[in-house]
């Protein structure tokens, strides 16, 4: 077993025998996109599982909270978990995934679905956290910014993909092929961090409490200025999570319920986020990190101005109406989330995993009740833009309400002073 993981580390890192930074950055973002893509890689078959399963169009919807419960679950555990023991935690937790894929996969009622769902959400959680646990500790400062804005397009780039991927696979076959393959996908990122198990290995503590574990919690959830920034990337996924999962009803009241359609819907907006990203690692390459938020924060202030007219003037609500706002709304996340995920871990280095675990925690809580609540108005287009433009509100309270803590905080170190 040792001489065949020694010729595989050789095929793929060459001579030198070590793992380039860059190879590390794309297969942790192709892992990540791997996780992200199980939240919405069946959203156009919705329907056609509700009849497989014999189950209703509401109960389909719910399987994706079941999901973004699991990562909920498992994302609070991983933190401490990762502190413990270190990075390699990742293998058990992938090797749980693979048994959700599993599950949905040969999955004949909608009761083994949920389970399996939550069962695969579960294992795959601690990706994104011992992603950003692995950046942490082989970047410098300067390099993290523009590595965190890549490994960001996980979502936007799942979430474009993965309709079309899971619309091209129930063409094929069957809406199943699409977790038989992303069980196959999960097996190379297991195969992948065994063999570089030592070079991403982060130092592990020798002891654990459960004190210690409320009390790592506590302290970042004290820090306002975490708390700030790390609500900011969830609640740029939850406005897009209503317009995602309302995309198939929306759709089929103006346009049908073609597959394709609705994929190209629910993805266009997400192809401006990936543009911007470019534009954001650009800008944080000439100018820093201050001018990417506010350029991040300019569109989100065109967004709000750009809806208030429309309000004003009572234009009515269309499809084209959304998804044109839908795109400024991702383009200004582009800047956003990065820059928000990098101040959040910032402001709680002394608990770095705790902090990425709480960062995705809040992400997939504001996601979970977007979506829940997206299943009582999905048939309405005004309905859905107006939850859209309050996630959108909420950030720019948020942004505006660090300002002032900074303020405030600069003017008692002055008086002490």
């Amino acid at each position: 077993m040792k001489n065949f993981r020694d010729v595989i580390k050789a095929f793929i890192l060459g001579k030198n025998g070590k793992l380039s930074h860059r190879k590390l950055v794309f297969f942790l973002l192709f892992m990540n996109v791997i996780s992200s893509a199980a939240v919405s890689i069946y959203i156009p078959n919705l329907k056609q599982m509700a009849l497989d399963l014999e189950t209703t169009n509401a109960l389909m919807q719910m399987t994706i909270v079941a999901y973004l419960i699991g990562e909920f679950v498992g994302r609070i555990l991983c933190g401490p978990l990762i502190d413990l023991r270190g990075n390699n935690i990742i293998l058990p937790a992938l090797s749980m995934s693979v048994l959700g894929h599993f599950g949905c996969f040969i999955s004949n009622s909608i009761e083994i679905f949920i389970m399996m769902r939550f069962l695969q959400a579960l294992g795959s959680s601690v990706v994104y956290v011992v992603s950003l646990s692995i950046i942490n500790g082989m970047f410098n400062n300067e390099e993290k910014g523009s590595v965190v804005g890549i490994l960001e397009l996980y979502q936007p780039i799942a979430w474009i993909l993965s309709p079309f991927a899971g619309t091209v696979f129930a063409e094929i076959w069957s809406w199943r092929l699409s977790f038989l393959l992303l069980l196959i996908s999960q097996l190379l990122g297991i195969a992948f961090f065994w063999i570089y198990a030592e070079q991403i290995a982060k130092k592990s503590k020798k002891h654990f409490s459960v004190s210690k574990f409320f009390c790592d919690y506590k302290a970042v959830l004290k820090n306002s200025s975490f708390t700030i920034y790390a609500l900011i990337p969830g609640l740029f996924a939850g406005g897009y999570m209503i317009f995602a999962t309302s995309c198939p009803f929306i759709c089929s009241e103006f346009w049908g319920n073609d597959a394709i359609d609705i994929a190209i819907f629910s993805a266009a907006p997400l192809i401006f986020y990936v543009l911007a990203t470019f534009a954001y690692r650009k800008i944080l390459k000439h100018f820093g990190l201050k001018i990417s938020k506010r350029v991040g924060v300019a569109i989100y202030i065109l967004f709000g101005i750009h809806i208030t007219l429309l309000i004003v003037k009572h234009v009515p609500w269309t499809p084209n109406s959304l998804l044109f706002l839908m795109s400024i709304q991702c383009m200004g996340s582009a800047f956003l989330v990065p820059v928000s995920v990098l101040k959040a871990l910032q402001s709680a280095a002394h608990a770095a995993s705790v902090g990425a675990s709480t960062v995705i925690v809040f992400r997939n809580l504001i996601m979970s009740l977007c979506i829940t609540a997206s299943v009582k108005f999905h048939e309405s287009t005004t309905a859905v833009m107006a939850s859209v433009f309050m996630t959108v509100s909420t950030i720019l309270v948020l942004i505006m309400a660090r300002r002032i803590i900074r303020i405030r905080v600069n003017r008692k170190l002055h008086v002490k002073c």
